[in-house]
């Protein structure tokens, strides 16, 4: 028989976090203040970890970040490796960047071969990891940006309060120095500087309040409207303890604002960066380490979806 579906699903219990940005390593390197004005054009790059075994060798860096961002989760979460093999661990891997920097490697380099072929589709992210750490759970893949990652997080939250898994992975990976031309092209759906990097949550069922996420598409310039039904459905009249934006451009942030100051929310945390689809997970980690009071609100646009969710404790 199969499970049965959980509409609003416990918020879920983080248990390890593993984080490698531009910043450093671990969500301790993340800034506690934005970037300088003059500095919000730049990209701010990711190291590329260095990984024993003889098939890293041909590994892209979207992969090798992904491995070593998950390793380092449930070495955080004080587990074995060995204890998150099996098909009782989840894993639903996020990016806006995709498999974009590979491809382009694959397509340019003339050192690449047949047996770079496999690295230039998305799921061999997700799929390195499942191979390093032996999982054979449920997974998805979700392209997008931080819009996406909230609603990786909340699917993370069904299959634990449905039972379809003991623990999740929640992985997002942007790699961007290899195709920062394109993203200077698109200077208008985002606010810099760039951030690289990888960030995974191990998440288990959490006993608290419930989750809720909502979402819509807000048209090419900001919509209010949309903005504000989104907040109505996900605030259902309650007033969250911490607002953390991921909204890209400054009219969506603004109609932001507006409204929530409206309600008597606080506004938005500072920006750090555009982090992309790293950027709910960073954020999460970062304020359930600081063991900030909830409600926590994260709220993301990417193009023109706008999305938000409310993460009771």
């Amino acid at each position: 028989m199969a499970p049965a579906a959980v509409a609003n699903p416990p918020a879920p219990r983080i248990r390890g976090v593993g984080a490698i940005t531009g910043w450093g390593e671990g969500v301790q390197a993340l800034p506690d203040a934005p970037p300088p004005r003059g500095e919000r054009r730049g990209l701010v790059t990711a190291p590329t970890p260095v990984l024993g075994g003889d098939r890293f060798r041909r590994a892209t860096r979207e992969c090798l970040l992904a491995v070593a961002a998950a390793k380092a989760a449930v070495a955080d979460a004080g587990l074995a490796e060995t204890d998150v093999a099996g098909s009782r661990t989840g894993i639903l891997y996020v990016s806006a960047t995709g498999y974009a920097a590979a491809n382009r490697a694959f397509l340019e380099d003339e050192s690449s071969t047949t047996l770079h072929f496999p690295y230039t589709s998305p799921s061999a992210v997700p799929g390195e990891v499942t191979i390093e750490l032996g999982i054979r759970g449920p997974y998805v893949n979700v392209m997008g940006g931080a819009p996406a990652t909230l609603q990786a997080i909340w699917w993370a939250a069904r299959w634990l309060a449905e039972g379809r898994a003991d623990r999740v992975l929640v992985l997002a990976v942007e790699a961007l120095h290899e195709i920062r031309d394109l993203f200077d092209r698109a200077r208008r759906l985002y606010r810099g500087p760039l951030v690289e990097g990888a960030a995974c949550l191990l998440l288990e069922a959490g006993a608290g309040g419930g989750l809720r996420w909502a979402s819509a598409l807000g048209g090419s310039t900001a919509s209010p409207s949309a903005v504000a039904t989104v907040l109505g459905r996900v605030l259902n009249g309650d007033r969250p303890g911490l607002v953390w934006s991921g909204s890209t451009g400054g009219g969506r942030e603004g109609a932001e604002t507006r409204i929530l100051t409206g309600r008597g929310a606080p506004a938005p945390a500072p920006r750090l960066g555009e982090a992309l689809a790293l950027g709910p997970l960073l954020a999460l980690a970062r304020i359930e380490r600081g063991h900030a009071p909830g409600p926590w609100l994260l709220t993301a646009t990417w193009r023109s979806e706008y999305a938000a969710l409310l993460w009771a404790r």
